[in-house]
This record gives C-alpha cells, sequence and structure tokens, in this order.
C-alpha cells in the first residue's frame, strides 16, 4: 500500500479545488447594490465591471474631472506576472497590494467613458450618493496616494498609476470586494462581500411606510 501524502502536499492539490468551489457558489447570483432611497446633494459615482476584477470611478474636486481607482494584487497588475502560479499564490496567501489610480476629464461622462478608458468594461452601474460621503472617500484614497508616492509605478497596459496599498491582497479581500467596501462608504446598500465581479443594480428602497 503506497505511503499517505505528506499533509502540505495534500493540502497543494486541494486548494485549487477549494478555490474552484468558492468561485463557482460566489458565481450564482450578482452583488446587488442599491444606492440610499433619499439623497441630499447627489453627485453621481459609477461601479465599471471588468470581467474578473471592478473599478471605482468618483468626481473629482475639480470641475469636469473624474478618478477612477481600483485595487489589487502587485505582482499581477504593477509587475506584470500574469502567469497561473502568480495568480493562485495571490488567492491563496496574503500578498502586497496596490491602489491604483486614473484622471479622466470632460463635463460629459459618457464620453468620457469611450474615449479615455481602453481597458475592457462588461457593465458600467452608475449610483446616486451624498456629495459628501463620495468627497470623504475620495479624499481618503487621495491621501493615500499621496502618502505613497515613494512606490508609485506607471502601468500603460492597465491605463493607471500605481501605489502601495496597505491592505493585503486574497482571494478573500479582493478588487471586487474592495470596491464593495467603498460603496458602502457611500451609503449604498451592497448584498453580500462579493468574490467575482458580477453586479446588479437594484432601485434605492422607497421612503414609505
Amino acid at each position: 500500500m503506497p505511503p499517505s501524502p505528506p499533509r502540505s502536499g495534500w493540502r497543494m492539490r486541494a486548494w485549487p479545488a477549494l478555490v474552484t468551489l468558492v468561485l463557482l457558489a460566489s458565481g450564482c447570483a450578482p452583488t446587488r447594490v442599491a444606492p440610499p432611497a433619499t439623497v441630499e446633494d447627489p453627485v453621481s459615482v459609477h461601479l465599471l465591471d471588468h470581467g474578473r476584477h471592478s473599478s471605482l470611478v468618483l468626481p473629482s474636486a475639480s470641475p469636469a474631472t473624474w478618478i477612477r481607482y481600483s485595487y489589487g494584487d502587485w505582482r499581477f497588475y504593477v509587475e506584470r506576472d500574469t502567469g497561473f502560479g502568480a495568480a493562485l499564490g495571490a488567492l491563496l496567501r496574503p500578498s502586497p497590494a496596490a491602489l491604483g489610480r486614473q484622471v479622466l476629464h470632460g463635463p460629459d461622462f459618457g464620453t468620457v467613458l469611450t474615449t479615455q478608458i481602453r481597458v475592457p468594461i462588461h457593465e458600467v452601474l452608475s449610483l446616486e450618493v451624498p456629495r459628501t460621503r463620495a468627497g470623504r472617500l475620495r479624499d481618503g484614497l487621495e491621501e493615500l496616494w499621496e502618502r505613497e508616492q515613494d512606490s508609485r509605478h506607471e502601468a500603460p497596459a492597465w491605463e493607471m498609476s500605481f501605489v502601495n496599498h496597505p491592505a493585503p491582497y486574497t482571494l478573500w479581500h479582493n478588487s471586487n470586494r474592495m470596491v464593495a467596501r467603498w460603496l458602502e462608504e457611500m451609503d449604498v446598500a451592497v448584498s453580500r462581500a462579493p468574490i467575482l465581479s458580477r453586479w446588479a443594480l437594484e432601485e434605492p428602497a422607497s421612503d414609505a411606510p
């Protein structure tokens, strides 16, 4: 009778199957997002579904300017190590993370979307949120961006610049979960913590009793 495989070897083989099961289960239904029902001084923010990951576009403090933010694995996005081993390693254990940023210009977001963002976009979800909440989120991301300038790298393939993000990247803390957290900071209701980039927009809940 052959010897039993070492426990560590069994775990190495089991992890890919476990990840696959988790991804399949999470892909059964979209993550639903709903803006607040009543918004004073609303502003539009835009969730971009890129197929496997997501990014978020917020209005800048400057007129006719937008800022697109994303979060991801440093090795994948900045070092461009997109092989299977690197991708699997980033999913299974905490790895250095990156905050991505792209400045967009133009008063009409539809035109900005089609002329200045050339990475694939599967779907765009636009939500009305409180201006103060969107500004607070943007200011926090900008503060992090400025604080980490020593780590800045340009990534033309993604049309973004990246700096270090302090929260490690894993399957359980990926770009889609980070975008969900950002939405919640703007009073957007998110049905669950997503793993895959699959979203559905719901109407705001009625204020009527």
